[in-house]
């Protein structure tokens, strides 16, 4: 293996043409400089310079090394060059993973911030359910997840990130929105339609109805949250959804909240990362960016 630090000493002296000279460069005297190329020399098994009387010249092996040793010191400098912009975050790349309701709705104003301040970031979005965002975060596709759903995979670590609120929606037209005042108990007679299996939103809407002895009748599985409203605006059923998700929806009348009276839910939106993982600049300001949410 190469001594950097002899290789780096030879270089010199090659491109300086004297011991002397090079030891000036260095700040090391003549003599360390000599000794330092002599080891190089007995480490390799090759002579690398002819001593001359008006300096030093590499020999044939000596060309070889000053060849590469230009590369590698120019490679050096590429990285410590590299490097000190990520540390400005003027380039750089970003890899976020979130469950849709987060993906779609929240992320996208924060998106646009962290853009704004860091444009030679490139970023990248994934989205999917939470077990899906968890199983990529941990194959190192991710660099950070935002998850709806309860995560039970060993080595990620769980922060709390924002509170969500979950109401019922239905069509206007539906019976149950005339009515002042609902029951809970009351939705268990009344056709559902859902996300899939693995959706944080179910997984919790499910906790919350069993936690108050609610069996629900699914009419139907989808999979997106769009789906699901599409579904309901067109009078195939109720759902529960995170009211980020229906901003539009109810300013344009397309879908109303039921005012069930003895059903509230809420659930805690969840930071996920992998244990241990450094930290890079660019997520580090990410993770500032995210905070904005909350404020």
């Amino acid at each position: 293996m190469l001594n950097l630090h002899l290789v780096r000493i030879f270089l010199t002296v090659v491109e300086q043409g004297s011991f002397t000279r090079a030891a000036g460069v260095l700040n090391i005297s003549q003599s360390a400089a000599s000794r330092d190329v002599q080891e190089l020399e007995r480490q390799l098994g090759l002579a690398l310079v002819e001593r001359r009387s008006r300096g030093v010249v590499p020999t044939e092996a000596g060309e070889h090394l000053t060849t590469y040793a230009r590369r590698i010191f120019a490679l050096e400098r590429l990285a410590e060059d590299t490097l000190s912009e990520l540390r400005g975050l003027q380039q750089g790349k970003l890899a976020i993973g979130a469950s849709s309701t987060i993906g779609i709705y929240m992320l996208p104003p924060l998106l646009g911030a962290y853009r704004r301040r860091y444009p030679g970031i490139e970023l990248f979005l994934d989205i999917g359910n939470t077990q899906q965002i968890a199983e990529h975060l941990l194959e190192h596709r991710l660099d950070v997840a935002y998850v709806e759903g309860p995560v039970e995979l060993a080595g990620l670590e769980l922060a709390p990130w924002h509170e969500d609120e979950l109401v019922v929606i239905a069509a206007p037209d539906h019976p149950l929105a005339w009515r002042p005042q609902i029951a809970a108990h009351e939705l268990s007679a009344t056709p559902f339609v859902l996300r899939e299996a693995g959706s944080g939103t179910r997984e919790v809407m499910e906790q919350a109805l069993a936690e108050r002895g609610i069996t629900v009748a699914v009419v139907m599985e989808l999979g997106s949250t769009e789906a699901v409203k599409q579904a309901v605006a067109a009078g195939l059923g109720i759902s529960i959804v995170s009211r980020f998700t229906i901003q539009l929806e109810l300013a344009l009348q397309r879908l109303v909240v039921l005012p069930v009276s003895d059903l509230t839910i809420r659930r805690r939106l969840t930071r996920i990362q992998i244990a241990d993982r450094p930290v890079s600049k660019a997520l580090e300001a990410w993770l500032q960016v995210a905070r904005g949410i909350t404020q």
